[in-house]
């Protein structure tokens, strides 16, 4: 008997056992290769130590799984969003990188499941939809951060929110899934450090040119992966 059926449970608590002994599964055959499309129910219950049965009976489909997920993973990355959305006029160009270096670690902690969830999008409505409310909530929270920016002077005021909140936020979704993928070239601290000049330049340098020293921490030193 498997580990996920040696302690009978009900309700919500044998769906989230499940589900992570599931997930956990389906993240093994990611990282060797296999698409998400491939992974059959009966394969991945065989492997769950369940029926097909058992399988329906928690869960409507396969996809439902990365649904579930994605919802948790939203509510972590977006904490870490928030760190990058607290930032003031008084953020330095360093201080910009960190917020953004935590919501990269918040995708990495899970990358095969990210890159599976947006290949998912193409065929799975429910998917498709759980990620762009997802999207919604990062972008509204950006351009809220932009607007604020330009309001208090530190954020460049010739920037349209929504539309620059849009490009960014996009951008770096789909940046962010192709490190589920493959391993980049370069290492992770430079892509943070790419990333991190993308923002500065487009949000917050322009202000701060008139203001000699103002962009302080502009060479920081590149900490290793």
């Amino acid at each position: 008997m498997s580990p996920a059926e040696a302690k009978p449970k009900s309700g919500r608590a044998r769906r989230d056992e499940l589900r992570s002994h599931l997930l956990a599964i389906v993240e093994e055959h990611l990282r060797a290769g296999r698409s998400f499309a491939d992974l059959g129910v009966a394969e991945l219950a065989t492997e769950a130590g369940i029926s097909r049965s058992t399988f329906y009976a928690y869960f409507i489909d396969k996809a439902n799984l990365l649904r579930a997920w994605y919802a948790d993973s939203t509510d972590v990355i977006l904490r870490a969003a928030r760190e990058w959305w607290r930032l003031d006029g008084s953020a330095t160009r360093s201080d910009v990188r960190a917020a953004l270096e935590g919501i990269v670690r918040s995708f990495q902690s899970h990358p095969q499941l990210i890159a599976a969830t947006h290949e998912a999008v193409g065929y799975d409505r429910e998917v498709r939809h759980v990620v762009e409310s997802a999207m919604r909530l990062y972008i509204e929270g950006l351009q809220a951060h932009i607007e604020h920016g330009q309001a208090t002077g530190f954020v460049d005021p010739s920037l349209p929110p929504a539309e620059t909140a849009y490009w960014l936020q996009w951008m770096a979704e789909r940046g962010l899934q192709q490190l589920g993928r493959a391993k980049p070239a370069v290492g992770t601290a430079r892509l943070i450090d790419a990333y991190a000049a993308i923002v500065w330049n487009t949000l917050y340098a322009e202000p701060r040119r008139s203001s000699p020293g103002a962009e302080n921490g502009a060479n920081h030193p590149r900490p290793t992966d």
